[in-house]
């Protein structure tokens, strides 16, 4: 299956930055239960949230975080992540995994919001039109491999679907845990315009109806009458699913923190910078977890002085993680050895080969080296890591022309203008919680050849461990290959890593937004009092 888009953790974890705050004070988050309040009588049965605009509510076509809270708000998946970041089931009662073939045994009485039977069949069409290269699909390789198309079958009578592999993928099952991966019912399918509108009736197969819209304005949903298909997690979420919630669109994330300390929201993300005003205040919890990886990825390709492993690792050499993190998140994030956050799947950050600090002697490697380095603004406030890694290397004495971008411009010139950039700070989303999404982006082709390699990398190492990774059948194998292609890629300077930013959600008292585990995309709103 060729790239039918720009590769998963590119343009969605530039675009999700942008359209979140980026993490704690107040009191901790509250325990698991059952029902709140001492008389199990809910004081609202409304969460006013806060939001930034949708682009679209076609599941499928989801780039931004709104996107996908609109996604996970109507569109059930198969699979969804536990609190200890394992899989736990959806809509899929069960699944049972051999080789290149995965059967899953759907729940009894999922229905469509119009009624229409959640069959196998319905979830295979969903997925059929998943994997299509016509729906450009951005997670479509990342779920379902890079070597063709998948088959897929269903059996209405037994309630199971097959999905059988070109070529072994481990991470197709926590990418059909994504809010992208939601299921679409025919009513949706039919209509896909519509569908990307929000007013295709019947499409839905989650929990929320969109039942008002005043587009950049506010968003109401309404929970479905009778739906029984929440997630199945090993401990009962807290409190109850409230019947409304209100997303009111509010960009600046310093205006969630005054609205949630004035009581208009009872949810929202805030700026790290934003955290102190919540340290001393009962009413509010305040939760952070791992979102946006932040690490430099050199363009090889000929002509670029960054095909030179020396001077990559100069780079490595001048580049001090603490003070980056300090000036993008204000202590708020978490300094990075590998290119995932702490406790991704098979990580382990203690034994990573990160080349140690050394300015002296990268100044002889750097010195007089013409350098195009193309930043996003979303790296810190107004793209102020940018500015430090260019400081670094003009203290190094490199020749470098900083062009700090806008979101598009970044895209457009990385992804399309090869010549134009020799270096980046990369901002990458891992929503299959695995090592091999961000070593993916380091192998293979090349974008402009159809594959994902976005700086044209060459690392027959990480190639080779690669492939071990996606043939081996036990967790352990796997593991080894994955931390075999990481060490290679830090240690021969195919990618720096710097930091994790994280994302930060307040709640008021009487509600819980819950994520779980190391989800990016699923946080659950509660009303708790």
């Amino acid at each position: 299956m060729q790239n039918n888009a720009i590769t998963t953790t590119v343009i969605i974890a530039a675009i999700a930055l942008a359209a979140s705050g980026c993490t704690t004070g107040g009191k901790q988050a509250p325990a698991a239960g059952e029902t709140p309040g001492a008389a199990g009588v809910l004081s609202t049965d409304t969460v006013n949230a806060a939001i930034d605009i949708p682009a679209t509510f076609d599941p499928t076509q989801s780039l931004s975080l709104p996107d996908f809270t609109a996604a996970r708000m109507s569109f059930d998946t198969l699979l969804r992540v536990g609190k200890d970041n394992d899989l736990v089931p959806g809509l899929a009662e069960e699944w049972d995994s051999k080789g290149t073939k995965t059967t899953f045994t759907l729940r009894d009485g999922a229905t469509c919001s119009d009624g229409t039977p959640i069959s196998a069949t319905v979830v295979k069409n969903s997925l059929e039109h998943l994997a299509a290269p016509d729906t450009a699909y951005t997670g479509a390789n990342d779920t379902f491999g890079i070597t063709g198309l998948p088959t897929i079958a269903a059996d209405d009578a037994a309630n199971k679907v097959t999905i059988d592999l070109a070529a072994p993928w481990p991470d197709m099952l926590r990418m059909l845990s994504t809010a992208g991966s939601g299921i679409i019912c025919p009513a949706g399918l039919k209509d896909t315009k519509a569908l990307a509108a929000g007013t295709a009736k019947g499409a839905e197969s989650g929990p929320y109806l969109l039942t008002e819209k005043e587009h950049g304005v506010r968003y109401i949903y309404a929970l479905r009458d009778g739906y029984d298909m929440w997630p199945k997690y090993k401990e009962p979420l807290p409190g109850s699913p409230a019947k409304n919630v209100v997303f009111n669109v509010i960009s600046d994330r310093n205006a969630v923190a005054n609205q949630l300390l004035g009581g208009q929201l009872d949810t929202g993300f805030i700026n790290p910078s934003s955290i102190p005003r919540f340290k001393d205040e009962p009413r509010f919890v305040v939760a952070k977890q791992p979102f946006s990886d932040f690490y430099v990825l050199f363009n090889e390709r000929k002509g670029s002085p960054f095909a030179d492993e020396a001077k990559r690792r100069a780079v490595a050499q001048i580049l001090n993680r603490e003070t980056f993190e300090k000036i993008t998140d204000e202590g708020a994030g978490q300094t990075s050895t590998q290119l995932v956050a702490d406790g991704t799947t098979c990580s382990n950050p203690a034994q990573s080969p990160v080349i140690p600090l050394d300015p002296e002697a990268a100044k002889s490697v750097l010195s007089g080296v013409k350098i195009k380095f193309v930043g996003t603004q979303v790296v810190g406030p107004k793209g102020s890591g940018n500015v430090y890694v260019e400081e670094q290397l003009r203290a190094a004495g490199a020749d470098v022309t900083l062009s700090n971008l806008d979101l598009g411009g970044w895209i457009g010139t990385v992804y399309g203008k090869p010549g134009d950039w020799d270096m980046t700070v990369y901002a990458g989303l891992n929503f299959a919680g695995s090592m091999s999404s961000k070593l993916n982006d380091l192998s293979g082709p090349d974008v402009q050849a159809g594959g994902a390699n976005v700086g044209a990398n060459v690392n027959p190492t990480l190639d080779a461990a690669l492939a071990r990774f996606r043939s081996a059948t036990d967790e352990s194998a796997q593991c080894a290959a994955l931390q075999e292609g990481m060490n290679s890629a830090i240690s021969q300077a195919n990618a720096v890593p710097l930091t994790n930013s994280p994302l930060v959600m307040v709640a008021r008292d009487g509600f819980a937004a819950v994520s779980q585990g190391l989800s990016l995309d699923d946080q659950s709103l509660r009303i708790t009092k």
